[in-house]
């Protein structure tokens, strides 16, 4: 488990200079946390009022939630790390709150999934997802991966003593559960976004936008480079360096803080004018789906659906 209590210096630099560098690192921590706060609150505010629901929007809505709870769950983290210097007897942090920081990755981690998942099998096979997926599908699914989450990270949490004392014989056994899933959830995100690449290639040269793929595949793309990291150090390779470690949780951040950037971007580019008013811009980056819900009601046509 991550505590981030600070290492044995034997690296020829002073215990002073050790400190205030890793004060520096953990203020930029709290920088980048706090504007994905920031941005990710207006996501979430915009969708829940101002956007017309589809389900790439309720993906982008749980996935806005799952990014500001760890935003939350890092900030109080890296502010304890900055203040650990100065006091005697730092507040120390409940269990629970790594079992939450951690679920809170993971719920994320399974949403972007299920978006890159549910975007190619929207792009591969059109007709079939306008009339055989529900409507309520996103919303069932996201609601599942909240649940299942929270399960694994609870059960996990209690057998390895971060709910619990002692540590369970069968900590190792969860672990080695947890590993899998992440993998696979990873697998699966990569999977379905190569594909979904290969038919953005295809379909370069229509007229139609793209921009919903193109956030999805930037979104994946992110998480990639910055998700990745922590779950290779944090759930496979156990030796790896402090800072390593430390170094993957700021990417953990900019990773949760990127994605509203990421939608505000592809909406103000695509448009026709560069910006305008936030809901409007958002709206563009989740443009495509506005008429899902009429195209359900249309019979088919065999035309393949714009990527």
């Amino acid at each position: 488990t991550t505590n981030g209590s600070n290492s044995s210096n034997d690296t020829g630099t002073s215990p002073r200079a050790d400190t205030a560098d890793q004060r520096i690192f953990w203020s930029f921590t709290v920088v980048v946390a706090l504007c994905g706060l920031v941005g990710n609150g207006i996501v979430i505010w915009l969708v829940r009022l101002s956007i017309r629901k589809s389900s790439f929007s309720i993906y982008i809505f749980n996935l806005a939630i799952a990014d500001f709870l760890h935003l939350c769950f890092q900030t109080v983290f890296s502010v304890r790390q900055i203040l650990k210097p100065f006091l005697e007897r730092c507040f120390p942090l409940p269990g629970i709150f790594t079992v939450l920081r951690f679920f809170s990755y993971f719920t994320g981690l399974a949403v972007v999934t299920a978006i890159s998942f549910q975007r190619c099998l929207s792009v591969l096979f059109p007709i079939w997802y306008r009339c055989h997926c529900p409507k309520q599908l996103s919303a069932i699914v996201s609601a599942l991966l909240w649940l299942l989450t929270l399960l694994i990270n609870l059960v996990r949490g209690h057998a390895c003593g971060q709910l619990s004392k002692p540590e369970s014989e069968s900590c190792q056994t969860f672990e080695t559960i947890t590993t899998v899933w992440v993998f696979l959830l990873f697998f699966v995100m990569g999977a379905s976004s190569l594909l979904l690449l290969v038919k953005v290639r295809i379909s370069s040269q229509r007229p139609q936008p793209i921009k919903l793929s193109l956030v999805v595949l930037l979104t994946v793309l992110v998480f990639l480079l910055c998700g990745l990291p922590f779950s290779a150090i944090r759930f496979h390779i156990f030796s790896a360096a402090k800072v390593s470690l430390n170094i993957s949780l700021l990417f953990c951040c900019l990773n949760s803080t990127v994605n509203p950037a990421i939608y505000f971007f592809i909406g103000g580019f695509t448009g026709p004018g560069w910006w305008g008013p936030l809901r409007v811009v958002l709206q563009r980056a989740l443009g495509e789906e506005a008429g899902d819900g009429e195209d359900r009601k249309m019979p088919p046509t065999g035309r393949t659906e714009a990527v």
